[in-house]
């Protein structure tokens, strides 16, 4: 059944299934060889879907302003669903590293439905991400607003620390991120940040504030697998017959998480190489995965 933005907007539960079914629909187009990649599949839909729910546009009602997704007709609104999908399904792609001539037979599959290659129209911006529509790159934008206040967010808790906040704003000087470092220092106040002083032990002040960092942007994610890789490092139990950490599904799930959602969760990890699970009730990590799942971090 047809659905429009506004029907995503006030009628969210009723719509979900067709919406659902029509982002599984063109995600199947557009992974080429990956279209029977069940994990694959799950992650352009639920990054398509999560998007809607970031801006409002899924269940938002009155409690969200409208944007320009709510001012589209219904054909433009499933093309912009349509571009984000493919661009997704693009992004995915090209981390599996498949071969020009895949990429050829997926622009063949779209021009026999009388459109274009999708790699020719994509536009790849300075930050690097690819984008078909001006709405989509409004998306990436407040993603990464979000993001720059997530962590302006998270630097400001290391005021506890200042040896470790000087540490990080020097890191930021040198990186050259020179916005940035203005707004922090016109928050937090720049007589009491001592940027400019020398720092003893500058290395290990770093590295105390990095694990801050990483933890805090973890907490504050709402990106699923970024949800399971913190909860796996934080409710691990260590097995007394070998050297590994184990966790049960049931516990990652907890109150707020269905265990459908944890498994997808543990299904993206897997596919980006920092976990060995294959469907069992326990997940079992060794200590370099352990390692690797407390840096892992994905907006």
């Amino acid at each position: 059944m047809p659905f429009t933005a506004h029907d995503l907007r006030y009628h969210a539960e009723q719509s979900y299934p067709d919406l659902y079914a029509y982002l599984l629909q063109r995600a199947k187009r557009f992974l080429g060889s990956l279209r029977y990649n069940s994990v694959e599949l799950d992650m352009v839909v639920e990054h398509v879907i999560e998007q809607l729910v970031l801006l409002g546009n899924l269940g938002g009602g009155d409690h969200v302003p409208e944007n320009a997704l709510d001012r589209m007709s219904q054909a433009q609104f499933y093309a912009f669903l349509n571009h984000c999908v493919r661009n997704k399904a693009i992004d995915r792609l090209r981390k599996h590293r498949l071969s020009i001539s895949t990429f050829a037979e997926l622009g063949a599959a779209a021009d026999s439905e009388g459109e274009d290659d999708p790699l020719n129209d994509v536009v790849e911006p300075l930050w690097g991400t690819p984008f078909a529509t001006p709405e989509e790159a409004t998306i990436e934008l407040v993603s990464r607003e979000e993001l720059r206040s997530l962590l302006k967010h998270c630097i400001r808790i290391l005021s506890a620390a200042p040896h470790q906040l000087q540490a990080v704003l020097q890191e930021l000087e040198a990186l050259g991120a020179a916005e940035l470092l203005s707004a922090l220092r016109q928050e937090l106040g720049a007589e009491s940040l001592g940027a400019d002083e020398s720092l003893s032990h500058a290395s290990q002040h770093k590295d105390h504030a990095h694990k801050k960092l990483r933890h805090c942007l973890q907490q504050s994610s709402t990106n699923l697998a970024v949800m399971i890789a913190l909860r796996l490092t934080e409710y691990e139990v260590h097995s007394a017959s070998s050297n590994e950490v184990v966790v049960d599904v049931q516990t990652l799930a907890r109150k707020d998480l269905s265990e459908r959602e944890v498994q997808i969760g543990l299904k993206q990890l897997v596919t980006e190489g920092l976990l060995d699970w294959h469907g069992e009730q326990i997940v079992r990590l060794t200590g370099t995965q352990k390692k690797r799942l407390v840096r892992y971090y994905e907006a």
